[in-house]
């Protein structure tokens, strides 16, 4: 079961959304508390080996440059296993061009977010632990949208979404660069419907 209630004012916004799994009889409760675009979020639970399971806060800032015209910071700590994380984004007054500083421990990235065109958005990523380079170039289809991920040291993966009437087509295709030779290239084709009731 599920519920959502907001309430605001002038200064801000509370959203409330309990839930409880009848099956687990686990209760839990998101509190978000929002002004604008910043907000903070906390979320509780009934269950488990801690009450409060994950505290968020974001704060974001207009700046009056054109190189940098949004400045956002996000961090995160998740009490179950005792993860922080923080997040900052700064976006150009054009709002073409974002900088993503993923500050995770295990992997903290950097990522350049571009759109070329009103199509074409390409998102070139590096590992700050280990130097390695994805690279990422969506693009967006009257009808759905084609999304290719490359790993140089791995493989290359395409998603193409096609929308319908009733739902979605997706097609994966996975074509893997390393174990394999010029005669025998391994892909992997999958296709997936998912329907809209």
């Amino acid at each position: 079961m599920e519920g959502d209630a907001v309430f605001g004012n002038d200064k801000g916004e509370l959203h409330l959304q309990p839930t409880y799994e009848v099956g687990q009889r686990k209760a839990s409760v998101v509190v978000q508390a929002s002004r604008g675009a910043s907000y903070a979020l906390a979320r509780f639970t009934s269950k488990g080996k801690r009450v409060l399971e994950v505290l968020r806060g974001s704060y974001q800032t207009d700046l009056p440059f054109q190189a940098v015209g949004t400045l956002r910071v996000t961090s995160q700590f998740d009490f179950t296993q005792s993860i922080p994380t923080m997040t900052v984004e700064g976006l150009t007054g054009s709002g073409r061009t974002k900088a993503v500083l993923n500050l995770q421990a295990s992997d903290p990235t950097l990522t350049v977010v571009h759109a070329l065109d009103q199509r074409n958005t390409i998102a070139p990523e590096i590992s700050l632990h280990t130097a390695k380079i994805m690279y990422q170039w969506n693009v967006a289809l009257d009808s759905g949208s084609i999304k290719t991920k490359v790993d140089p040291t791995s493989a290359i993966h395409v998603t193409w979404t096609d929308k319908s009437m009733n739902g979605k087509w997706v097609t994966d295709f996975r074509l893997p660069l390393t174990g394999t030779t010029m005669k025998a290239l391994a892909a992997d084709v999958r296709v997936r419907r998912q329907f809209s009731f």
